[in-house]
């Protein structure tokens, strides 16, 4: 597979000025979107794992042991992606305000659906962003999952089996994957405004980011006509966990594409498509990567190896209607 540094010009540039560094968010929180039905979708993300928050017009979803939603729903005719909030570092959210001022980006009050604390504003496709206080919910402690791999013997006197788990119950999000039609335009606000930082890229076509060292990406973007969500992705604790949650899913009518491992970010996962044409995701052992880490521009497969990718998987289902709230 060919692979290059990504040069200077493949990241989007931050604001001009040098006197004013670009602040920058510590994660992904969550996302909001409104879907057809409420009953359904608790009913889907309740078999997928997620637990009940918030609800009420809004319904919320959260990982086990999770102090906040990390799903928000409301109720609409179409599905749509409607908000995404990050984290801000306890006393920068002023810092930011003024970052986006001087970015040309105008502070909007929130969307009455979504409403929340923090700062309130559009990117380039329309989507809300809500930048609040606080940081990625780092989930519950995994149980150990040693494995036994040739003369490395990391579990004596322990049964495997007996460890593995009655469901999938994911341990947090770990990233969200978006339609859009300007990749570049995305790419430069996210980038030069947000302060994200590019992973990996595959040409005009998909770029995968991180806010802070660890996973391999916590936000991509992948060219689609129009804005729309491609998947969230949720982490459980291992491959028994992961094939577990995939069994329950497809016994629960809800069959997906999997198991495989994927090429930029190197996670093994498993994704099931939500009942409105949309994916969601569970994966483990996903690539970690710290201010060292040099992005690429690569030609790299979806699945290094995998069933076959469903054609379903690279088409954009999600309404182009504009989104009112």
């Amino acid at each position: 597979m060919p692979s290059r540094s990504a040069a200077p010009s493949d990241a989007p540039p931050g604001p001009a000025d040098s006197r004013h560094p670009v602040p920058t968010v510590n994660g992904v929180l969550g996302y909001g979107m409104t879907v057809p039905s409420l009953d359904t979708a608790d009913g889907f993300l309740g078999t997928f794992g997620l637990r009940r928050g918030g609800h009420g017009d809004t319904l919320g979803f959260r990982c086990d042991g999770a102090a906040f939603d990390q799903v928000s729903l409301v109720e609409a005719p179409h599905k749509r992606i409607a908000c995404l909030a990050f984290g801000v570092d306890p006393g920068r959210l002023g810092d930011f305000a003024r970052h986006l001022e001087r970015s040309g980006v105008r502070l909007l009050d929130p969307p009455a659906a979504f409403a929340g604390p923090g700062l309130w504003f559009r990117d380039p496709e329309g989507v809300w962003v809500n930048l609040r206080e606080g940081a990625p919910d780092p989930g519950r402690p995994m149980p150990d999952t040693s494995l036994n791999t040739g003369a490395r013997h990391a579990r004596v006197d322990r049964a495997a089996w007996a460890e593995t788990p009655d469901a999938a119950r994911p341990h947090r999000l770990g990233h969200v994957l978006l339609y859009v039609r300007d990749l570049g335009a995305a790419e430069r606000f996210y980038g030069g405004v947000l302060g994200f930082r590019l992973s990996d890229r595959t040409g005009d076509i998909l770029s995968f980011w991180h806010a802070r060292p660890g996973d391999h990406h916590t936000l991509g973007f992948v060219r689609g006509g129009h804005v729309g969500l491609h998947h969230s992705s949720w982490e459980v604790s291992g491959l028994d966990a992961l094939m577990i949650g995939t069994r329950d899913m497809a016994a629960a009518g809800h069959p997906g594409w999997g198991l495989g491992r994927h090429g930029l970010g190197s996670n093994l996962f498993t994704y099931v498509p939500d009942p409105w044409g949309s994916w969601i995701e569970y994966f483990t052992d996903i690539d970690q990567i710290t201010d060292a880490w040099q992005p690429r521009d690569i030609d790299c497969p979806t699945a290094m190896w995998g069933p076959p990718m469903p054609e379903a998987f690279i088409v954009n289902s999600e309404s182009d209607e504009p989104l009112a709230l």
